[in-house]
């Protein structure tokens, strides 16, 4: 296997901040080309893609040829949704006789949710809306236990976008009501209905993505600010981050944002980090 241990990581941030780029490096090298492994596929959901990455079409099917894009563009059908759970128990079956992939990435979690939600009220007009809510929520459970990485025997890397947690607002005649106070974070990963809070438990890892303006010092664009992609690895600011080895990561001087991060060399470090003070006995 590619990446020991097997590990599930949720990515999220704004449009353009680098997450699908990210997920894809675990696997396919985009800036050059070339394969990282043969051994994973790729998953999308409705509108989410980044043809900009020319991911081989290998990735994005199955061994015999069935499409990883999930989508009802007419909105009439929950027909993606029982294809995506046919994979998913292919991958779970290959994987319990050994035959499990490197990596598995899932883009666009929060493209399910509203793909979900807009397919259930259209073929189910007239409905009780605390139907579509509870519907959502059951698959939103069934999906995580399914991508469980122990089960999958690989790695798995989720995205999703970025959602501002509503703040309180009043005036002299109204009060309208934020968040729950416990929650001390401004953004975090965009789900609608009562799992967006429990969406985070279920992966080792939750990293922010974030666009920022950098000067560059040397070469073609020397002196001119270029856009950097930042994958926060420990909570700096009002975004939510889950790292289980924050300690281990900081313990090992690693630093605090990474700028333009690729799969395989965040994992490695990832993995010293694990290891620090390890002590091995015969």
């Amino acid at each position: 296997m590619l990446y020991q241990p097997s590990t599930s990581g949720l990515l999220y941030g704004g449009p353009g901040s680098g997450k699908t780029a990210f997920a894809v490096s675990s696997f396919y090298d985009w800036r050059t080309g070339t394969p990282v492994t043969n051994n994973a596929k790729l998953v999308t959901f409705g509108r989410e893609d980044n043809p900009a990455l020319a991911v081989p079409e290998s990735y994005r099917q199955t061994e015999k040829g069935t499409s990883l894009r999930f989508s009802s563009p007419a909105l009439d059908s929950m027909d993606w949704l029982e294809r995506f759970e046919a994979v998913t128990d292919m991958l779970l079956h290959e994987a319990s006789k050994g035959n499990c992939l490197d990596v598995l990435v899932v883009d666009g979690m929060s493209e399910f949710d509203l793909l979900f939600e807009e397919v259930f009220s259209a073929t189910n007009a007239g409905g009780d809306e605390f139907k579509k809510w509870n519907a959502l929520l059951s698959q939103m459970f069934a999906i995580m236990m399914r991508l469980d990485p122990a089960a999958l025997g690989c790695t798995v890397l989720v995205t999703a976008r970025v959602m501002e947690r509503k703040k309180e607002r009043r005036s002299n005649r109204s009060a309208i009501a934020g968040d729950p106070d416990f929650v001390d974070f401004d953004y975090y990963p965009s789900l609608r209905g009562s799992f967006r809070l429990h969406f985070p438990h279920y992966f080792n890892y939750v990293l922010y993505m974030e666009t920022q303006m950098m000067r560059v010092t040397e070469g073609q664009f020397e002196g001119k600010s270029l856009p950097a992609h930042i994958l926060n690895m420990v909570r700096t600011g009002d975004f939510y981050v889950k790292n289980q080895w924050e300690h281990q990561w900081l313990q090992a001087g690693e630093e605090l944002q990474i700028i333009n991060p690729h799969f395989p060399n965040v994992h490695e470090r990832m993995v010293n980090a694990m290891n620090l003070g390890v002590k091995v006995t015969a």
